[in-house]
């Protein structure tokens, strides 16, 4: 007697060795795409550390009541702020900018408010 498995074995392992070769990719893709979201929102909050630091750093250049200035990532990375901002998919960030408004001051308060947009070639902020 021959022993060996059948050919109805050898596909049942081969279908389930698929299954599990399917899942395996997706798992991969699945943490792969949320750690590129975790990048681009970190770059938002890096980006808009950078333009806090650089009001401190350029007190004469907060807006006036009520109005706003824009900072763009140049600007940011000429004033040593902020290193340049790859994009983790490839390409880069160069347009991203940060839009900086400062409403009625209350007490010894600015009241300065910060929208990041960051823009990459595949990222874009939400409402930018």
């Amino acid at each position: 007697m021959k022993k060996g498995f059948t050919l109805v074995e050898l596909l049942g392992v081969i279908v389930v060795i698929a299954i599990l070769g399917t899942l395996a990719v997706v798992s991969v893709n699945y943490l792969v795409n949320n750690g590129k979201q975790g990048v681009y929102e970190n770059y938002e909050t890096t980006l808009k550390g950078a333009a806090e630091n650089y009001l401190i750093n350029h007190m004469d250049e907060v807006p006036n009541q009520n109005a706003s200035i824009t900072k763009t990532l140049d600007e940011l990375v000429a004033s040593n702020e902020i290193e340049r901002l790859k994009d983790p998919n490839g390409g880069d960030c160069d347009s991203s900018y940060v839009v900086i408004s400062r409403g009625a001051d209350v007490s010894n308060n600015f009241n300065l408010s910060y929208k990041v947009c960051l823009i990459c070639d595949n990222y874009r902020s939400d409402g930018c």
